[in-house]
């Protein structure tokens, strides 16, 4: 099976939240201590991949709590990336802090918006309201001074919510310039070889706030070590020994215990994420 060139990396500038969403691992079965990735390290993680493209700056917790984190913007958009993004619960959008945004050389900016706003403050513990008038003071800022920065929604749907897509569709259109669903995380048993292993759009890796290396955000606490990035380039383990095994073992149905209990609910309104097979 081919596999694609290294251009993308997850990158986690904290595992920390400010919010304990129902459905989070770091409200429930994170293990691995928290943290926030410094500046130092981000920077070596950029120079140390010459070819990376595309940069997703969350993974879990809310990057916005990291206090270097407009300063890794800059960083990896002087360095040449052209695609920053970042996925945010919208809470800390404070008028300094969407200020900030704007300015910044992000290119899109998503908010985790989980269906109704009952569905919201049920799973989120917090008034959609609130939430939604940050956004909406963000779209006049960004519409005002710097259009070309991108907005848009994402709804981790379940099981009992998808029968909110339709209308959640409906508003969040005429709101920001594009709406994402996905399928939440469950546990459950996989039956094909996990796509992110080869480069399912382009070749990514997730580098945690304090260095290690894994294949894919799924890994939650870590246990499909790489590396370390203090210590090796990033690019060289997306093709080092330890990946080579990895995507042997998923080719040849033997899972590791994180991978093989890999699955996604299925809903009528999302496909699978890290499947090659995709199930509606």
């Amino acid at each position: 099976m081919d596999i694609k060139n290294l251009t993308s990396l997850i990158i986690e500038p904290t595992n920390t939240c400010n919010l304990r969403c129902s459905f989070c691992y770091v409200t429930e079965g994170m293990e691995r201590p928290e943290g926030f990735m410094s500046l130092d390290l981000f920077k070596k993680v950029v120079d140390d991949c010459p070819g990376l493209e595309h940069l997703c700056m969350h993974n879990w917790g809310e990057p916005l709590l990291n206090k270097d984190i407009f300063s890794m913007f800059d960083y990896a958009h002087n360095a040449g990336v052209k695609w920053l993004v970042m996925n945010t619960n919208g809470t800390l959008l404070s008028p300094k802090m969407r200020r900030r945004i704007v300015e910044s050389p992000l290119s899109i900016i998503r908010f985790s918006i989980d269906g109704s706003a009952e569905t919201f403050k049920r799973v989120r513990g917090v008034e959609l309201e609130n939430i939604r008038d940050n956004i909406l003071r963000l779209r006049e800022l960004k519409e005002k001074e710097r259009p070309e920065l991108s907005m848009g929604v994402v709804f981790t749907v379940e099981e009992d919510t998808w029968q909110d897509a339709e209308e959640y569709i409906e508003e969040w259109s005429r709101i920001v310039d594009h709406v994402r669903l996905q399928p939440k995380l469950v546990e459950g048993p996989r039956i094909d070889a996990c796509p992110e292993l080869f480069g399912k759009d382009y070749g990514k890796l997730v580098v945690l706030w304090d260095g290690t290396v894994i294949p894919c955000c799924v890994d939650y606490n870590a246990t499909l070590k790489l590396g370390n990035a203090w210590e090796t380039p990033v690019t060289q383990l997306w093709r080092a020994e330890e990946m080579h095994r990895l995507r042997a073992r998923h080719l040849e149905g033997e899972f590791p215990d994180r991978c093989a209990e890999c699955q996604e609910c299925e809903t009528p309104v999302t496909e699978k994420r890290f499947f090659f097979t995709q199930a509606v």
